[in-house]
């Protein structure tokens, strides 16, 4: 598994939700696993922060991997973005991908901290990128993931 943080992150809530789900909501090979991509589209588009969504996909080489695990991975990628914050103070969106011959799921979380309604950074690359790396490495040796 990689992890890859996506550097967008700007505009209106439809871009993201419309590529993972497709305009109709009916994308192939897309399923949406935890969210309601309504909802995300109107937190994002209620920010006046000039990135106002991140997002991004843990990518697999595995074909697939038991549901109880992706549920798992969910929520430990989760805690690990999010230390310090409990559930009800962010709102994630995740969709799984089968379009590329791999499992991918792929996240957006919208930049608003939801008790307060002040600006919520999930992830600053040069202060969280060692901690995605060690999350990965330690994910993939305990169960037994490889790389893409």
């Amino acid at each position: 598994m990689i992890v890859k943080i996506h550097s967008r992150g700007a505009g209106s809530g439809s871009g993201p939700v419309d590529y993972l789900l497709g305009k109709d909501r009916q994308r192939e090979q897309a399923t949406v696993l935890r969210g309601d991509p309504d909802r995300v589209c109107e937190l994002i588009d209620s920010c006046d922060f000039a990135r106002s969504y991140t997002s991004g996909v843990l990518s697999f080489q595995e074909p697939d991997i038991a549901d109880s695990e992706k549920s798992r991975l969910m929520d430990e990628w989760e805690q690990t973005l999010m230390t310090g914050l409990d559930r009800d103070q962010y709102n994630c969106l995740w969709v799984e991908h089968r379009d590329k011959g791999r499992l991918e799921l792929n996240f957006v979380i919208p930049n608003i901290e939801l008790q307060s309604g002040k600006r919520l950074q999930p992830y600053f690359d040069r202060a969280d990128r060692p901690r995605v790396n060690a999350w990965q490495t330690l994910t993939n040796d305990r169960l037994g993931l490889r790389d893409p």
